[in-house]
C-alpha cells in the first residue's frame, strides 16, 4: 500500500484566523510551525548559500533581512507565509538584495520565528509582522512571539477588542482574591450614585480562557431603556480608570433587559 505524504498546513489560512486573537487560534498557528515554512526577504545574500539551493541549518549563518518601518520610523521584522506575498511589499518599498533582484529565503517556520525574536529589541525593532500588506497581515509583539516560539499560545489582546463574544466562549468566575482597593470602590459607588441611568451593578473577578491573560475585574451593569451604553461605560471608566487594581483593566458588560 502506497503511503502519501501529509499535506503541509496552510499557514496563510491559520495566520488569517489568528487575526481574531483568540487563544485557540494562536494555538492552531503555533502547532503548525514545525510542519511549515516561512519566507524572509533578504537585504544581503547569505554567504555560502547558492541561490535556489537548500542548505542544512547545522552551521552558523549570517542572515540580514529587510525590516518594515511604520510612520514613526519604528522597525518590525517581516515574514511571509507564501513567497508570492513578498512581491507586493517588495515592489512598493523597493526592496533589493545588495542592489540586485530581491532574494527570498525559506526557513522552517519555527526557526524563522526564533530568528525574528532575536532581532526584536523593543528599542529599534518592536515586533513581527506576518504577511504585511495582505488580508492575512498579523502583528505580534515581542512577548506574544516569545510565547509562541516557546510553544505557549496566548490571546492577542490588541485584536480582541473588535471581536464580539462568541456563542461557545465561557467566562469563568475566578477564585476569590483580595477585595478591590477602597479608593476604587469609593470612586465606583460615587459614580454610580450620580448616574441614575445605571439601575443595577455587580462587580466580579472573571477569566475568559480564550481572551484573557489573567483574571481581572468585570463590572456588569443594568441600564434604563434607551440609555446610551457607550457613554455610560465611558463615564464609569473615567471615574475609576486610574484606580483599577492589577492587571490594570476592567471589563464593563451591560446585561440585556
Amino acid at each position: 500500500m502506497a503511503l502519501t505524504e501529509p499535506t503541509p498546513p496552510d499557514l496563510t489560512e491559520l495566520v488569517t484566523q489568528a487575526r481574531r486573537g483568540l487563544r485557540r487560534d494562536i494555538a492552531a498557528l503555533e502547532a503548525a510551525l514545525d510542519d511549515a515554512e516561512l519566507y524572509l526577504p533578504l537585504r544581503s545574500p547569505i554567504a555560502g548559500a547558492p541561490e535556489g539551493e537548500a542548505i542544512a541549518l547545522d552551521r552558523e549563518l549570517e542572515i540580514v533581512p529587510h525590516l518594515l518601518r511604520d510612520a514613526e520610523g519604528q522597525g518590525y521584522a517581516a515574514l511571509f507565509t507564501r513567497p508570492e506575498l513578498v512581491e507586493a511589499v517588495a515592489n512598493e518599498l523597493g526592496w533589493k538584495t545588495d542592489g540586485d533582484e530581491l532574494s527570498v529565503c525559506s526557513l522552517p517556520a519555527r526557526v524563522a520565528c526564533e530568528l525574528s525574536l532575536g532581532v526584536i529589541d523593543e528599542e529599534s525593532v518592536f515586533g513581527l509582522v506576518l504577511d504585511a500588506g495582505q488580508a492575512s497581515e498579523l502583528l505580534l509583539r515581542r512577548s506574544e512571539l516569545a510565547s509562541i516560539v516557546a510553544g505557549r499560545a496566548v490571546p492577542l489582546v490588541g485584536y480582541l477588542a473588535d471581536l464580539p463574544p462568541l456563542d461557545d466562549e465561557q467566562v469563568l468566575l475566578a477564585e476569590p482574591s483580595d477585595p478591590p482597593p477602597p479608593a476604587f470602590v469609593s470612586a465606583l459607588e460615587r459614580c454610580l450614585a450620580e448616574t441614575p441611568e445605571i439601575t443595577t451593578y455587580r462587580l466580579a473577578r472573571t477569566f475568559n480562557p480564550e481572551r484573557d491573560l489573567e483574571p481581572h475585574l468585570t463590572l456588569r451593569l443594568g441600564s434604563a431603556d434607551g440609555a446610551d451604553r457607550r457613554a455610560l461605560a465611558a463615564r464609569v471608566i473615567g471615574a475609576v480608570g486610574e484606580l483599577v487594581p492589577p492587571p490594570g483593566y476592567i471589563d464593563i458588560v451591560f446585561d440585556d433587559a
